[in-house]
């Protein structure tokens, strides 16, 4: 939202809870300090994408979306309800009003691994059979719906984002590795995953709705690092000692098992096979489209780390 801060053309923003609008205040102000009072230059509507009259409520006027709003953790259910039914809800309201163009967050987790030893393209699309995460089923369910709004006629771009650092809820997502770093957790897993700023992901949605670029899907990736490599950077912008102990496959499976017991008898589990399979496998991406048909330049991974560090620090 805050490309959009000096924009002429009137900007409607969807939350669902006030909290929401003091979170993208901190944000605002980790450009620039005051900056938090160019939030009240949106028109702010709340709504939610599981509500389809509050979505009716929203979209009258609007010619182009960009669809952010996605729950990353919780239950199948909670995921599939949010990610692919609100996601559909959202693009059949869309279509009615006659949005021109739509652009939908996804993630790199929907893609297939590729076949033969080269980084995973565009080309490498969702494989049913693989041991995929619950998030990665619900967010490819999620680009289902917009593919079939490309098919209803209405122009649509997705972007693949990696491991989104950036500024925010410290205690989801990437802002975990913050967090728990700076609270010295030892551990780190032998995987590997690609890695973008938040930044040029917003940068990169921008120029892609600007453009004459549409019903294409490009992957945002600035660098394809290893877990271990990403923590000790992250503990040395935070002035914290780096983790230091590597968690095997095996040991992740001592933990997963006695969730596996707990989640028989009704207890919420937090570890899967999938995410184990995650955190140990090493996963290549290109972001070769995007800097093509773009020119697009991604920021140095490090110095993202370095800026989000100083704004954790801040915050606490």
């Amino acid at each position: 939202m805050y490309r959009f801060r000096e924009s002429e053309l009137p900007i409607t923003a969807m939350y669902r809870d006030k909290a929401q609008l003091a979170k993208t205040r901190a944000i605002f102000n980790s450009y620039n300090q005051g900056d938090g009072a160019l939030v009240d230059r949106f028109n702010w509507v709340q709504a939610d994408v599981t509500d389809v009259p509050s979505l009716e409520a929203v979209m009258a006027g609007i010619t182009s979306i960009y669809h952010c709003a996605a729950l990353m953790e919780g239950s199948f259910k909670d995921l599939k309800r949010v990610n692919v039914t609100g996601t559909e809800n959202l693009i059949n309201v869309a279509i009615n009003n006659h949005v021109r163009k739509l652009c939908y967050v996804s993630s790199i987790a929907v893609l297939a691994e590729p076949t033969g030893n080269r980084p995973a393209n565009e080309d490498d699309f969702f494989n049913l059979d693989a041991r995929n995460s619950d998030y990665a089923i619900s967010k490819f369910g999620g680009e289902m719906e917009v593919w079939r709004a490309s098919q209803e006629g209405m122009d649509v771009v997705i972007v693949n984002a990696g491991v989104v650092i950036g500024e925010g809820n410290w205690n989801s997502g990437s802002g975990k590795l913050f967090s728990k770093t700076a609270g010295k957790q030892p551990f780190y897993t032998s995987g590997s995953s690609g890695f973008v700023d938040v930044r040029d992901v917003t940068a990169a949605m921008h120029q892609l709705m600007d453009s004459e670029i549409v019903n294409e899907r490009f992957i945002l990736v600035a660098a394809n690092e290893t877990y271990k490599d990403i923590l000790h950077s992250i503990a040395g912008a935070l002035g914290k000692k780096a983790p230091n102990i590597l968690l095997r496959k095996w040991m992740l499976y001592l933990l997963y098992i006695p969730q596996l017991l707990g989640s028989i008898l009704g207890v919420k589990k937090s570890l899967s096979r999938a995410t184990i399979n995650t955190l140990v496998y090493s996963s290549i991406y290109s972001s070769i489209a995007i800097t093509e048909r773009l020119s697009f330049t991604f920021q140095p991974i490090e110095a993202s780390i370095k800026r989000v560090a100083q704004a954790y620090i801040i915050d606490q």
